[in-house]
């Protein structure tokens, strides 16, 4: 089971973060991004998984609890590895949306780091 917590920007296009924890309350991964609504612009800072569970959908669940709400938007990433271009290449082709790679943001998203990574719980536990 792994419960999906999040914690909401602080300040308008801030840092969000989805932090995963383990059936114990251990954290194993994270997702923060930002979101402008006022440019209609989002961006994904980190995404990361521990190793042991890569490869179950974790992250690709973590997106799209990011995204959903937000999928008009033009969304960006930042430079991504090669393990990260394989991933964003086949969240584009899931979701339609492009996750272009170090993309100018829009001027009211800027990088900073997460206040928190602790929050509420977000949604369903798998």
């Amino acid at each position: 089971m792994v419960t999906y917590r999040w914690a909401p920007a602080a300040v308008a296009a801030g840092c969000q973060v989805i932090t995963l924890l383990d059936g114990k309350g251990h954290d194993i991964g994270h997702l923060d991004y930002q979101v402008c609504h006022l440019c209609g612009a989002a961006h994904v800072n980190t995404i990361a998984i521990a190793g042991p569970w890569q490869g179950m959908g974790l992250g690709r669940e973590a997106l799209h609890r990011a995204t959903d709400p937000w999928s008009a938007y033009a969304w960006s990433t930042s430079r991504q590895s090669a393990d990260g271009r394989k991933f964003f290449a086949a969240m584009a082709e899931e979701t339609g949306m492009d996750f272009v790679p170090g993309a100018v943001r829009c001027p009211h998203i800027i990088a900073s780091p997460p206040e928190s990574r602790s929050g509420g719980a977000l949604g369903r536990q798998e």
